[in-house]
């Protein structure tokens, strides 16, 4: 191995547990895993070459024996090339007819990797992470694997099963479209873009660490929340604004303070202003402003991870609430319909268990809280549709007024 190369596969899907066969990591699964008879799912393989030469992937799925061909797929084997250290996203789609029997099925797929040429490996077969015991419920799509490292080890495995559960009523329709499709998400011409970064952030971090403190950035994050949730067609009352700002603030605290969490906060912003050639100035600009959807997601993770510590149990799904903070993230970045409780679950339930550790100079926490319930009120109607919510936001806006 030359150079050990970002890891992009666990930026994308849930990756510490990855296979592997002849340098190409991969992770693989049906979405979804239970169709009705008619319906279509998707194969979804997520490609790391860990190479530094092109590389040919074969991708053989067997469908389950049947004694009339019920599935379909447009070809048993799909050939993907692959650029030096590329890495995608496969989607076969796999078809049923309507009169397939509601069973179990078994779905064979098998991995095949070749390179062009003879070559080197720029990624390790497993990597040591720097988030163990993080707060965080989750940690795909934000930047962490490839600036600061979340752990993994890819077991060699060529070859997988992937069950299929058809059950429900036939759902007949048009011949579904079963091409295959293939999206590129790193390739190695990014490579100077996080380089750069990287080099920045090591060699003016003594420099940068002290702009970012708390004022700064509580104030910085009170402005911005204002203007991108009044384009998300949310306009934030001034209880709402203050307790967003504060789980924000303290989830760059949280990073800044974890060994090696400063790269998780610094490296993903200033590939930002190389990628789009922002001013490198101004970190808190660069945190708040240009990273800010990515803030807001992170923010999301942490809050689901302390309320995961208070209740001890997960209330909404992993699912769920990936789900949520790919809408929020997607709204405060390209703008549209926000729902209230988008904010309020779980960013403002974040920001109220943390309300006693993000206070500034000579905030009165207990007039704070009084603001947002004063917010809360004029949004009962469209939050009583959400029960559960409801019930969370009563005790920990109690046990925050008591602890004020």
């Amino acid at each position: 191995m030359t150079s050990e190369y970002p890891d992009i596969l666990g930026d994308l899907v849930e990756a510490r547990d990855r296979a592997e066969v002849n340098g190409l990591h991969y992770v693989a699964s049906l979405h979804p895993s239970t169709i009705a008879p008619g319906e279509t799912t998707h194969l979804r393989l997520w490609l790391q070459s860990c190479w530094d030469v092109p590389v040919e992937v074969a991708i053989v799925i067997t469908l389950p024996a049947q004694p009339e061909p019920t599935f379909s797929i447009i070809q048993k084997r799909t050939d993907v090339p692959l650029e030096p250290a590329e890495v995608g996203e496969v989607a076969i789609p796999i078809a049923c007819t309507a009169d397939t029997r509601p069973a179990d099925y078994i779905l064979w797929v098998k991995i095949g990797a070749k390179p062009k040429e003879r070559g080197l490996f720029v990624r390790s077969k497993e990597n040591q992470g720097h988030l163990e015991g993080s707060a965080l419920s989750f940690t795909t799509g934000m930047g962490l694997a490839a600036s600061m490292g979340l752990g993994f080890k890819a077991r060699t495995q060529s070859e997988k099963s992937h069950p299929l559960h058809v059950s429900g009523l036939p759902q007949p329709g048009p011949p579904p479209n079963l091409m295959p499709t293939y999206l590129s998400h790193w390739t190695v011409d990014q490579l100077p873009i996080q380089g750069k970064a990287r080099k920045l952030v090591n060699d003016q971090r003594l420099y940068i660490l002290p702009q970012l403190a708390r004022q700064a950035l509580f104030v910085a994050f009170l402005e911005e929340s204002q203007a991108r949730f009044e384009d998300a067609q949310l306009s934030l009352q001034m209880g709402e604004a203050i307790f967003l700002s504060k789980i924000l603030t303290y989830t760059i605290e949280y990073f800044l303070k974890l060994p090696d969490g400063q790269d998780g906060i610094l490296v993903p912003a200033y590939s930002l202003a190389y990628r789009y050639d922002l001013p490198t100035n101004d970190p808190v600009f660069l945190v708040v402003r240009a990273d800010y959807a990515r803030i807001a997601r992170l923010a999301c993770s942490l809050s689901f991870g302390l309320l995961r510590q208070r209740q001890r149990r997960d209330i909404w799904s992993l699912e769920e609430q990936m789900a949520v903070a790919d809408f929020l993230a997607d709204r405060v970045e390209r703008g549209g319909n926000l729902p209230a409780e988008f904010l309020y679950l779980p960013l403002l339930l974040g920001g109220l268990m943390v309300a006693d550790r993000v206070k500034l100079g000579s905030e009165n926490l207990a007039q704070s809280l009084d603001l947002l319930a004063k917010a809360r009120q004029q949004r009962a109607d469209e939050l009583a549709q959400n029960p559960d919510l409801v019930a969370l936001l009563d005790r920990i806006w109690q046990a925050a007024r008591s602890s004020a």
